[in-house]
């Protein structure tokens, strides 16, 4: 028959016992295991509660004043959450409106732009992207298809450079509403 305690066991004294025999065979095998604790220097291990003794701690009999009391959220709450908070000032309660906001339908998006600008927004953009979807995908590119675009480019540019305001105003920071 086989000296180890049953582990289908339902009571408390059967996880003592699988404990107690678990530690035993791990110490059985084990040279430091015997000077883990120096009883002529520290005196007695001390001694955990038992399963059992630990069901009875969580788990207090119907009769005591433990069980009687009724726990609550208070009891759990080490941040403090149960208890009301102060009102700030920014704790309001939401004015009753109309609904929700809708915004008004935007304009269309070039409707007031320069098309002078445009186009030259679309050169100075559009020629790098060109140039390199032909570097990867049209290896035999003549040389003044690479050259125009190269033009178109640096005319974009400049353009886009020559539109730029050339006076500023010195009371002036930049910050637009």
């Amino acid at each position: 028959m086989n000296s180890r305690p049953d582990p289908d066991r339902a009571d408390h004294e059967a996880d003592d016992d699988i404990w107690r025999d678990l530690v035993s065979r791990l110490r059985a095998g084990d040279p430091r295991a015997e000077s883990v604790w120096d009883e002529e220097e520290y005196g007695p291990a001390p001694l955990e509660p038992s399963a059992a003794e630990r069901a009875a701690a969580a788990h207090p009999a119907e009769g005591s004043d433990a069980a009687d009391r009724k726990r609550s959220f208070g009891d759990f709450d080490p941040l403090g959450l149960s208890t009301p908070q102060p009102q700030g000032p920014r704790d309001f309660a939401e004015p009753e409106g109309d609904g929700e906001f809708v915004p008004e339908e935007p304009g269309p998006v070039l409707a007031g732009a320069d098309p002078a600008s445009v186009i030259a927004w679309v050169g100075a953009l559009g020629s790098p992207v060109a140039l390199l979807l032909s570097a990867l995908f049209w290896r035999g590119i003549p040389g003044y298809a690479i050259a125009g675009l190269v033009a178109v480019f640096i005319a974009s540019v400049g353009f886009l450079i020559m539109r730029l305001p050339r006076d500023k105003d010195e009371d002036d920071d930049g910050a637009r509403l």
